[in-house]
């Protein structure tokens, strides 16, 4: 037995609506948008929510300032409530996927270095290819991304990861490798710098969450993921200085590579930043590009998904046209990239 009955007897009195609805208030966390994503009223959703806490004997979510925070049974239900109605749609939904007439919303979850230099040529492949359709790109820095990912609140997540769960497939887009920028009138602009030159300049680098929020050698894992949160290669960096004598001096760490340029105009600061990008900066004419004095360590970048889309068309055709939207950049860094 539990507080709301036995299984069968809660079996017998779910609505499948309900279902629907508990999905949708853990997916926005917001009653009025819960009822919006269905076409119910906000009294509907929150009649729908009355019914279902009787029959699983839970409050399931409480109203905070932040919103409708799902309790612990809530947690441990949502993934399973979110494959049983992936499954039920894939039975009895359509399995064709027409791109020219679907209004289906993709939604993916990126830095904004992977929104830089790859949304652009997704946007247009959507303008062509699926006019009606939308993406929306989330911030992937310090969300659960795991949780969104099981829940289907994220179709694909980009990034650079070290360890990928089994309930979760990957292809890599392109690899990308560490340089130097600097402003465009940096004294040591441009071409090799060597590691006492270096040395005396501060360095500026992108981290989401490292060493400094207690999560260890720059990696955060939520859930069997663990992704890459410093966005450079530490550990090259120090024993590229420790093999001179010297200790690097991180002068800025920030969350944003869309931000280098402005914080290294005027100064002597030198950014570590990916390859894909410092080349997009140097075109546009706000930095220069530098051979750092070390080997770069080849960075993967991924889409991850879960493995319930395997067969989903219209995940299939997200995940093709992704995949293309990365062949320039990947032609790119393979060209561009400085060589030692």
């Amino acid at each position: 037995m539990t507080r709301g009955g036995t299984r069968a007897g809660i079996l017998n009195r779910l609505d499948l609506n309900l279902i629907r609805l508990f999905d949708a208030v853990m997916r926005e966390r917001h009653v009025a948008r819960a009822g919006q994503s269905l076409g119910l009223s906000q009294s509907a959703v929150s009649h729908g929510l009355r019914r279902l806490r009787t029959l699983i004997g839970d409050d399931l979510f409480v109203r905070t300032v932040q919103g409708m925070e799902p309790t612990p049974r809530a947690l441990a239900m949502a993934v399973q409530v979110r494959d049983a109605l992936t499954a039920i749609e894939g039975a009895i939904g359509p399995q064709r996927f027409d791109s020219a007439s679907s209004t289906r919303q993709f939604r993916l979850a990126a830095t904004d270095h992977i929104t830089a230099v790859v949304a652009p040529a997704l946007v247009r492949t959507f303008e062509t290819e699926a006019p009606l359709a939308s993406v929306l790109i989330r911030p992937a820095t310090r969300i659960d991304l795991t949780m969104q990912v099981d829940l289907g609140q994220i179709d694909i997540a980009v990034g650079i990861f070290s360890q990928i769960p089994h309930r979760l497939h990957a292809r890599t887009l392109f690899e990308d490798r560490d340089v130097l920028v600097t402003a465009p009138d940096h004294p040591e602009a441009g071409g090799a710098v060597d590691i006492r030159t270096l040395a005396r300049n501060p360095l500026m680098v992108v981290t989401v969450g490292g060493t400094e929020d207690g999560l260890p050698d720059g990696r955060l894992s939520e859930r069997g993921l663990t992704r890459q949160t410093e966005m450079f290669d530490r550990d090259a960096l120090n024993r590229a200085f420790r093999t001179a004598g010297l200790v690097p001096r991180l002068g800025v760490l920030q969350p944003h590579f869309l931000a280098v340029p402005s914080l290294l105009a005027g100064s002597r600061r030198v950014a570590i930043v990916p390859a894909s990008l410092a080349h997009a900066f140097e075109a546009a004419g706000v930095a220069r590009v530098s051979i750092p004095p070390w080997e770069p360590r080849p960075m993967a970048v991924q889409m991850v998904w879960h493995e319930r889309w395997g067969q989903d068309p219209a995940h299939g055709w997200l995940r093709e046209v992704l995949f293309r939207a990365s062949r320039g950049v990947a032609d790119a860094v393979g060209q561009s990239t400085p060589q030692s």
